[in-house]
């Protein structure tokens, strides 16, 4: 069965997977005539409540955007930082359209299952069939699957089996273009 273009992370609390996705990322930027867009996850020093800041690197562009505010200490408010995650959907929308040979979304959460987020971009991905990675916590599983249905693959939170994804999928459409 040929790989399919979107595939999913699934990873526990714990996971380490701001170090995969970016050990991943640096993997496949490696690969000759492979080109790889969108945002890869990282988490920032401490805000002055002491829950971490929360950062999207920029593949292509390599600079970062901030996707957490620090509210002052004691603040215990979602730290979403909107202004960060408008520009985030642009960034990705922008990495769309270049028609990447693969796209990081980072990671589909709380604001996805709620129906905002990113939400818009995983599927302008799909119908213009650039293939997709995005991360998604085991907890958050069925709403994944409620947004996604079927037609994904699988990943465990590990680099090697994303780059395994990808290369299987990269043989595949070369020799489909063939």
């Amino acid at each position: 069965m040929a790989p399919l273009p979107l595939a999913v992370i699934v990873y526990e609390p714990g996971d380490a997977l701001e170090e995969i996705l970016a050990a991943a990322r640096d993997r496949l930027v490696g690969l000759p005539k492979v080109r790889i867009a969108g945002l890869v996850p990282r988490l920032g020093p401490r805000h002055s409540n002491g829950r971490a800041s929360f950062w999207l690197d920029d593949i292509v562009r390599g600079d970062s955007i901030a996707l957490s505010l620090d509210l002052g200490p004691g603040s215990t408010s979602c730290i979403l930082n909107a202004d960060g995650l408008a520009a985030a959907r642009m960034r990705l929308a922008e990495a769309i359209a270049g028609r990447p040979d693969l796209v990081f979304f980072g990671r589909f959460a709380k604001e996805e299952i709620a129906g905002r987020g990113i939400r818009e971009e995983i599927g302008l991905a799909l119908v213009q069939d650039v293939p997709a990675l995005v991360a998604v916590e085991r907890a958050m599983l069925q709403g994944w699957i409620a947004f996604a249905a079927e037609g994904w693959t699988m990943l465990p939170a590990d680099a090697d089996a994303v780059v395994a994804w990808f290369t299987a999928l990269a043989a595949e459409r070369q020799s489909a273009d063939t």
